[in-house]
């Protein structure tokens, strides 16, 4: 851990003790971004290091992600928490050329002629669960639904589920060269029953979508879930697209 997360947070170890002060703000931050707190100081060092090599290496200073507009409403902030934290957090806007690379060279948009499986555990609290269910609506937008299968396991964390690799990967093979689209039950057997039925939730409860300058609302993928398309907008079910 550095320096500036100890002294925001306290020591994150085992036995670790926070001041009274550090305790509230970390309960605070947990119950605002919905994160795992065993991810915290990961998620932390990603939000810093991992941004920066996007806005400085990427896209040339600029940025890409702005908040302006957005209803910080997590469900388990009480209203009063609400309130506070949108009128004391800090606002910035994104850059349109930035969010344009982003959306170019980033942005899933499930237009593949070739056959996917993800393996993703519902632990994950780095790369959340959830954003498997933002990738399935590229899929459904794209209209290749039929080339997508995702299994997900209870346990993991990030990248840990190991048991679950290869069966995966054989599973792939036999899609690809046999024509035998797997699907949770019949790879669930091959690897000790390792997978589950239990899906992530719908992304807008854990990150709620918002307007960009230079991508146009249209160009979000949606499945009219809660918060899956920006505040003034809806989405048009039968094209899974917001408008």
């Amino acid at each position: 851990m550095t320096p500036p997360l100890i002294a925001c947070f306290g020591d994150l170890n085992p036995g670790g003790a926070p001041s009274a002060e550090q305790a509230v703000r970390k309960d605070l931050f947990l119950r605002a971004t919905q994160l795992r707190e065993s991810f915290l100081a990961t998620d932390m060092f990603f939000a810093t290091i991992g941004m920066a090599e996007v806005v400085h290496r990427r896209t040339h200073g600029h940025h890409p992600w702005g908040n302006i507009g957005v209803d910080y409403a997590s469900p388990r902030l009480t209203p009063a928490e609400q309130t506070a934290l949108n009128a004391g957090i800090p606002r910035v806007a994104a850059d349109a050329d930035a969010v344009r690379y982003m959306r170019r060279f980033y942005e899933p948009r499930g237009r593949t002629r070739s056959k996917v499986i993800t393996v993703h555990a519902l632990d994950d609290g780095l790369v959340l669960p959830e954003n498997e269910d933002k990738y399935r609506e590229a899929f459904e937008a794209a209209g290749a639904t039929d080339r997508l299968v995702q299994l997900f396991t209870q346990t993991g964390g990030h990248c840990l589920f190991l048991a679950a690799w290869t069966p995966a990967l054989r599973a792939l093979t036999a899609w690809v060269e046999e024509g035998r689209k797997p699907s949770t039950a019949s790879v669930s057997p091959t690897c000790g029953n390792c997978l589950t039925d239990q899906t992530p939730g719908p992304w807008g409860l854990k990150v709620v979508e918002r307007r960009a300058k230079g991508a146009p609302v249209r160009t979000l993928v949606c499945s009219a879930e809660p918060g899956d398309c920006p505040a003034g907008a809806t989405c048009v079910e039968a094209q899974h697209h917001c408008r």
